[in-house]
């Protein structure tokens, strides 16, 4: 004898309400157990017993099927079940997570067109990847923006990177999406294995934006992802996450100094960036086109309107502590830049600080190796890492390492002021 189902509120809901008429039939058929159901049903026991756990509507054909097999009306059930699936519909939740969008979003023309290309007929996870600062989460979110037609069902985020009380376990992330569906708690599988299968049914059934920020690994990604042609995951990662299948991979770098300058002129004023052009330029050149940078400096102008343009960069210029400049609020380069550098090995933060002793813009792992003292292949993949921790990229050229112009920075500045690096 299986396990008894378990107990059922019809006054919860009308999901909850159908699901005990379900029972109440099966009762009144005899109580026929769900394997015997499954014969005449031809539908999985586990499918006829999902049918009436309440926990979500079943389709109308499992709901018939489950109907013919206990001798009920079909065209009765029916009707029922239009009217429980417009009253669901009618009272679902649509959940909007996504961070705040900003309203001073510049570039990403190209890279923006081809996403929203395959955002609009595959569905296919879409990778955002790129070095600390270039702007994952907003080009992200300008996607969802764009597409937001799409995705009338809601949207949903999390981040991957949290590391709070909470866990930010995958599990956890789970519940929090199911709660955010209107699945309550009580009513939300005991396995969660279960919980992930219930996840991905409802990404299948629902048309939903889903943001995954700050992934680390394709392991947490993973099970967030299911077969949907409906619903779209979007990722963004300092890492390439290269064994992530079947992902429309979008690699965003620095801005061109067109771009940075245009960012600039849209938070500061395009007037007074227009009036000292050359300035603007100098500034973007300091912050080595980064994003993130070129954002802070333009928000300290803007709150400054006394300050000339000139007068900012000559103090950038003059600044022994550059990155300390790099900062407004809560938002800074050196915590970011910081905590990527403490999460490396003992090996890839000696690797750091030998490309800020060295002062160049490229390196290779046969420099970095023979400065070390280890083989090639050890340098390489010390290279790797600190690729995929975001302060470093692969240059044009195979074997080669581009060195972001403020990471060059960062890293002479460990050297320099070693009391920095605790």
């Amino acid at each position: 004898m299986g396990r008894p189902e378990r107990p059922l509120d019809p006054t919860a809901g009308p999901i909850a309400a159908f699901a005990h008429e379900l029972r109440v039939l099966r009762n009144r058929a005899g109580n026929a157990s769900y394997r015997e159901l499954a014969r005449a049903a031809h539908f999985a026991p586990s499918v006829l017993s999902s049918a009436a756990s309440g926990r979500r509507l079943p389709t109308l054909a499992v709901t018939l099927a489950f109907v013919s097999a206990c001798g009920g009306d079909r065209g009765a059930w029916e009707r029922r079940w239009r009217s429980v699936a417009q009253e669901s519909r009618a009272q679902a939740r649509r959940p909007a997570q996504l961070p705040l969008g900003t309203s001073t979003f510049v570039g990403r023309e190209t890279e923006l067109a081809e996403a929203v290309a395959v955002v609009r007929p595959s569905r296919a996870p879409v990778l955002v990847t790129g070095p600390i600062g270039t702007g994952k989460t907003a080009f992200a979110v300008r996607l969802a923006e764009e597409a937001a037609a799409r995705f009338p069902d809601g949207q949903l985020h999390a981040d991957l990177s949290d590391r709070g009380p909470d866990g930010r376990s995958t599990d956890g992330i789970v519940r929090g999406f199911l709660r955010a569906l209107g699945v309550p708690a009580h009513l939300a599988p005991d396995d969660p294995a279960h919980r992930i299968d219930l996840y991905r049914s409802l990404l299948a059934e629902h048309r939903l934006f889903v943001l995954l920020t700050g992934a680390t690994s394709e392991a947490q990604v993973r099970p967030l992802l299911g077969r949907t042609a409906h619903s779209q995951v979007v990722v963004t990662s300092r890492a390439r996450l290269p064994a992530l299948e079947d992902a429309h991979r979008v690699e965003l770098d620095t801005f061109t100094r067109a771009e940075s300058v245009a960012l600039l002129a849209r938070i500061a004023g395009g007037h007074r960036i227009r009036a000292e052009h050359a300035a603007a330029a100098a500034i973007a050149g300091l912050c080595g086109d980064l994003p993130l940078a070129v954002s802070i400096v333009g928000r300290r102008i803007a709150a400054r309107p006394e300050w000339t343009i000139a007068a900012t960069a000559g103090r950038l210029a003059g600044r022994d502590r550059l990155v300390d400049s790099l900062s407004v609020g809560d938002v800074n380069v050196r915590d970011r830049f910081t905590a990527a550098y403490e999460g490396l090995s003992a090996a890839g933060r000696a690797a750091v600080r030998h490309l800020g002793a060295e002062g160049g813009s490229r390196t290779t792992p046969a420099a970095v190796a023979a400065a070390m003292g280890v083989a090639t292949e050890t340098a390489e993949e010390l290279l790797e890492s600190i690729v995929d921790a975001g302060l470093l990229r692969r240059a044009d050229v195979a074997g080669r390492y581009a060195i972001p112009t403020l990471v060059g920075v960062f890293a002479a500045e460990l050297v320099r002021f070693p009391d920095r690096r605790e």
